[in-house]
């Protein structure tokens, strides 16, 4: 089943939902948010964004549609309801998204923040994404294909 997975596996449809999401959702808001699009989740150093919301929700959309079947367990969706986690224990193909990881960077106007997406399946990694839009750097690795930066090994 994972490597029937991996051969019907579009990594360039990935990274464009990644980049299309980081473009609509993400980029427009930094150095640009406004006191009332951040919050404290758990304290002064665990925050949240418009842009950390608005791009889960995006990435939802389309990574699931790219892979009928699959489910997205996300950062700001477990946050809101911890039985989302579940299912990392099931038996479909799992998203794995934090849509603003260094989210203080981000609201601080930092270019070092990323937005991470993996790919899981009966607790596996099969691939990984870490996008970084302020710097337009793509790190991909997938299992048994290894890994790129930029398309470049």
């Amino acid at each position: 089943m994972i490597e029937e997975l991996l051969t019907n596996f579009e990594v360039s449809d990935v990274e464009e939902a990644i980049r299309k999401a980081a473009a609509a959702e993400i980029m427009p808001r930094f150095r640009q948010l406004a006191a009332h699009e951040i919050i404290e989740k758990n304290g002064p150093h665990d925050l949240v964004t418009t842009a950390d919301r608005l791009a889960e929700e995006h990435l939802t959309a389309s990574l699931t549609a790219l892979l009928p079947g699959s489910v997205v367990v996300g950062e700001e969706a477990v946050h809101a309801d911890p039985s989302v986690l579940a299912a990392l224990r099931g038996d479909a193909p799992v998203w794995i998204v934090d849509p603003v990881d260094g989210t203080r960077l981000f609201v601080h106007g930092d270019p070092g923040f990323s937005t991470l997406v993996t790919l899981a399946q009966g607790g596996e990694s099969l691939a990984s994404f870490t996008y970084g839009p302020a710097l337009d750097l793509m790190a991909v690795a997938v299992r048994g294909r290894g890994a790129v930066l930029n398309g470049e090994p």
